[in-house]
Formats: structure tokens, C-alpha cells, sequence
């Protein structure tokens, strides 16, 4: 379990990592997620794996705890996911690239309404 998240947070760190920038007079962006998540679910592929092998011998306890990881890291996995999806559909729509002038009013469909 401890290699697991030491996993997690080296995946993650390099993902933080990638939005920092020594020059200064260019803006830093972080990249996708979705190579981190694939990587992340990796790690959650093993969970389920040593979960797996844990219960062939009885392992209780450990067969408890890499559950608990594994859907830790599906949760991880499916807020990155939407995360990365709803920055996608941002951009290609323009509004990332907007100025703040304009209020942008949410509704729960379609269509989006702006109010300049």
C-alpha cells in the first residue's frame, strides 16, 4: 500500500510540476491529465491484482485495505477524467481564451446562455 501511494504522489507531483515555469515571461500550463490518470489507473490495476492474490490466501485484512485503494484511486480516476474533459470542451469551445468582461450563467442544459 505504501509503494502505492508513493506511486500516486510521484505521478501526480510530476503532473504539478509540469505547470511550473522558470521564465517568467512565458505562462506556464500543466499538461493533460489524461497520461497521469492512464498511470494512476495502472496503479490501480495492481491494487486490484494484490487484492486479488490476497483473498487466494486469505489475507483479509489486505484484501480490505487494496480495495480501499482501488476505489480511491477509480474516484481519482473519474474526477481527473471529467476534470480533463471539462477543460477540453473549454477550450475548444474559445472560453478559455476569453476575457473576464463577460458572466458566463449556468443552466442545467442545453442551451448555454451568455450575458455580455
Amino acid at each position: 500500500m505504501l509503494l502505492e501511494l508513493i506511486a500516486l504522489a510521484v505521478i501526480f507531483g510530476l503532473w504539478f510540476l509540469s505547470g511550473f515555469d522558470l521564465d517568467s515571461e512565458k505562462t506556464a500550463t500543466t499538461d493533460p491529465l489524461w497520461g497521469y490518470l492512464a498511470a494512476a489507473g495502472g496503479v490501480g490495476v495492481l491494487a486490484i491484482a494484490a487484492a486479488v492474490t490476497a483473498a487466494w490466501v486469505d489475507a483479509v485484512v489486505t484484501v480490505v485495505t487494496q480495495a480501499v485503494v482501488a476505489v480511491l484511486i477509480l474516484m481519482i480516476f473519474l474526477g481527473g477524467g471529467e476534470v480533463q474533459s471539462h477543460q477540453g470542451q473549454e477550450h475548444e469551445d474559445g472560453e478559455g481564451n476569453q476575457d473576464h468582461t463577460q458572466q458566463q450563467v449556468w443552466q442545467p442544459g442545453p442551451p448555454r446562455i451568455m450575458i455580455k
